[in-house]
């Protein structure tokens, strides 16, 4: 097993940390077709994320990867693609599958657990699929 570096770990916090910022982004353009519970729950997502992001500065030292499963080079294309796929979402459903899949494979990042990341990983690259279609492996 490999333990994430410290600088590793800040890039990837970042990474959640802007998502989640052009999450709200997203929520403050759309407002005029959200439902005031859409509004929340989004709201509520994009605190959950920015939290999640902190745990994961919080916790750079602890973090462990198993490096075969999940390579840090993975967890960052999947996170940046994330961010893309942002700028296509074309319905709530899927700003909260992205949402609720960056906030999964933070968490399992955050918590150390090195058997869920992967699952986050694919959840991740399976919300991104949905809004803008298949992309290359990494």
């Amino acid at each position: 097993m490999d333990k994430l570096s410290a600088d590793e770990a800040f890039e990837l916090g970042n990474q959640f940390r802007d998502a989640a910022i052009m999450l709200g982004d997203w929520r403050f353009k759309n407002r005029a077709s959200l439902s005031k519970a859409q509004w929340d729950e989004l709201d509520e997502q994009e605190i959950t994320l920015l939290n999640a992001a902190s745990g994961i500065y919080a916790s750079a030292i602890s973090l462990v990867l198993k490096d075969s499963r999940a390579p840090v080079a993975r967890l960052q294309s999947s996170v940046e693609s994330a961010k893309s796929a942002i700028q296509h979402i074309a319905s709530f459903k899927q700003v909260l599958d992205l949402a609720s899949a960056l906030i999964l494979l933070a968490g399992a990042i955050s918590s150390g657990n090195a058997a869920s990341i992967p699952a986050g990983i694919v959840a991740l690259e399976d919300a991104v699929e949905a809004i803008i279609g298949p992309r290359d492996p990494v």
